[in-house]
């Protein structure tokens, strides 16, 4: 009987990570300088291989993007290489490329060379991670993420704080509610819609100084085929 249902259990853990690629765009609202556009992809490229991406403009001749390949197998998340490229004037680092491998982070561009058991993700490794984490039903975990604005890797506690419904330009949805807090910068609250591949459709960040930037799905996404 032990054996019968270990084997129902496999595929099934198995399915829950078989995410659709997708194209969308997003509504970027900063608390100074006003709503960008956003557009962001998510490559399947094989069973345990995806591209994500996103690609910001402040201003025309301007541009923040970020670049990752992940693996993804047995509900578990790795970063293997990501690029970072922001020309916004006044932006320290305004590239930096960090390749992981094994147990090792490196990076040139953040003088990074960091080997350690407990594995390190990138922003948008950090995101897929968590949504993995929601569609497996796992409400509360920790992950170290390397910043994009600083460089740093910092720890990120993350709670579920049930449901809610998000209302949008194009329909109503419930969504999971999530939030992310470390011990040195602001709380990140998501909310991922089941209905849409469990993708994050809105998510904001509270500033220390009370300040908030938001970052909401403006339209249906364009979901691929396979």
């Amino acid at each position: 009987m032990k054996k019968i249902f270990l084997l129902v259990l496999v595929p099934l853990f198995s399915f829950a990570e078989n995410f659709k690629s997708w194209k969308a765009n997003f509504t970027f609202s900063h608390h100074q300088f006003g709503n960008f556009n956003m557009e962001r992809n998510f490559i399947v490229q094989s069973e345990d291989s995806i591209s994500s991406s996103f690609v910001l403009r402040p201003l025309i001749i301007f541009k923040y993007s970020q670049d990752s390949s992940l693996e993804i197998s047995d509900g578990d998340v790795r970063s293997s290489l990501t690029e970072v490229s922001n020309n916004v004037p006044g932006v320290d680092p305004n590239y930096f490329k960090v390749t992981f491998e094994n147990n090792l982070t490196r990076s040139k561009e953040l003088n990074l060379n960091i080997e350690r058991d407990e594995k390190i993700l990138d922003q948008l490794g950090s995101d897929l991670q968590m949504r993995l984490n929601a569609k497996n039903g796992i409400k509360n975990f920790k992950l170290f993420v390397i910043d994009n604005d600083e460089g740093n890797i910092v720890e990120r506690t993350y709670e579920t704080q049930g449901n809610e419904n998000i209302k949008t330009d194009f329909g109503t949805f419930e969504c999971i509610k999530i939030s992310a807090t470390s011990l040195n910068g602001g709380k990140i609250v998501y909310f991922i819609s089941p209905e849409l591949d469990f993708m994050i459709i809105k998510s904001f960040v509270e500033l220390k100084n009370g300040d908030i930037n938001s970052l909401v799905l403006k339209k249906m996404p364009k979901f691929l085929a396979e």
